[in-house]
């Protein structure tokens, strides 16, 4: 009878075993599952990981998950004694953890909580949830390289058709420019003398977007010398000043003491003051205030144009270096101005970024390598 009983205790043990046997790999088909199906993105992916994973264990109903990727945490905080751990390791790196548990609370007859297999189960778990997650990483990867690829296409693009506009306008607006200046000098009657002035003015507008769209281009030979950064600042606003005065704009200087010559092209650098200049007074109200700084530091000049004009919205924000793009109305903005001094900064080794939001005013940083 005893033996009976033994065969009996040993028959249940084994089928307990290979239901639980059954269990784990049902749970790690249906992890498998989940990981085919990248276009749910990452977050759902592992949030589905973490519902899934319960029916591998023995007590599935019991059972608490909880997985932390970098700094996010799905299921549930682990707040329990009694608990089972496998790291999440990504390029031999930790890069979180995956925790199953049981509350104290409990009620089980079983005499041990934990199986041994589990152990191989929540390691298994750990290994795909890794795999999962370098995996978008990379297709993450690849597609910001596929956009940065278009996108700099399209710029080459671009580059190319606006030198061949530039280079078709340039001959026109000079003849026009030139007949209309001879014209004038000869011409003795004061209206007349008024209109032709104003076709001289129009082709020097024409001129300047040409100029534009050929700094954009790189058609624009550079011509870089050591140079004063101060002294081009002041010789920059003395060509805005016109403008500052009809606007009543407040101009400020604050020029750091000693700052360090500049390697540059001083046409290009006195075009990003201007434009940035221009665009200040734009922004500003009658008798804004526009504020230009300078200081040094490992070795580089730092340039801060400052307004207290309306700001830019984040929307925007984004876009202002974009080639074209432009808030102004039709015909006052050719959208070219802030893509030009990208451009420029860049040609010189150096950075732009900008400070600014709606209601507080509006700030672009400029940083050039000081010369050695």
């Amino acid at each position: 009878m005893v033996s009976g009983t033994l065969a009996h205790d040993a028959s249940d043990a084994s089928a307990h075993k290979l239901r639980e046997r059954i269990k784990e790999l049902q749970c790690l088909y249906a992890v498998a599952r989940i990981a085919q199906h990248p276009e749910l993105g990452l977050e759902a992916m592992l949030t589905a990981i973490v519902r899934t994973m319960p029916q591998g264990w023995q007590f599935p109903d019991e059972l608490q998950v909880s997985l932390i990727v970098d700094d996010t945490e799905h299921g549930k905080p682990v707040n329990a004694m009694r608990t089972m751990q496998a790291p999440i390791l990504i390029d031999k790196e930790p890069r979180g953890l995956l925790t199953v548990s049981y509350t104290d609370g409990t009620h089980t007859d079983a005499a041990e909580l934990f199986l041994p297999e589990e152990q191989d189960l929540i390691d298994r778990l750990a290994a795909e949830v890794a795999s999962i997650v370098e995996r978008h990483e990379k297709r993450e990867q690849r597609r910001k390289m596929e956009a940065h690829l278009r996108h700099n296409d399209r710029l080459m693009l671009l580059s190319e058709l606006t030198a061949g506009i530039a280079h078709e306008l340039n001959t026109p607006l000079g003849n026009v420019l030139g007949y209309a200046e001879l014209l004038k000098k000869d011409e003795g009657d004061p209206a007349r003398r008024e209109d032709l002035q104003r076709i001289v003015d129009s082709a020097i507008i024409g001129r300047e977007v040409v100029k534009k769209l050929m700094y954009f281009s790189c058609e624009m030979p550079s011509q870089f010398r050591l140079m004063d950064v101060h002294e081009l600042i002041a010789g920059a606003l003395r060509l805005v000043q016109r403008q500052c005065d009809e606007r009543q704009v407040q101009v400020e200087t604050r020029f750091a003491e000693a700052l360090p010559a500049v390697r540059l092209d001083p046409v290009q650098f006195e075009q990003v003051i201007i434009n940035l200049v221009l665009n200040a007074i734009t922004a500003m109200p009658v008798s804004g205030k526009l504020r230009i700084t300078t200081r040094t530091d490992a070795g580089n000049v730092h340039i801060a144009v400052a307004d207290n004009g309306s700001g830019i919205a984040p929307d925007v924000l984004r876009k202002i270096f974009q080639p074209f793009f432009t808030t102004k109305p039709t015909g006052e903005g050719t959208g070219l101005g802030l893509s030009v001094v990208h451009g420029i900064m860049q040609g010189h080794n150096g950075t732009i970024t900008v400070d600014s939001a709606p209601g507080q005013g509006t700030t672009f940083h400029l940083t050039f390598p000081a010369a050695a």
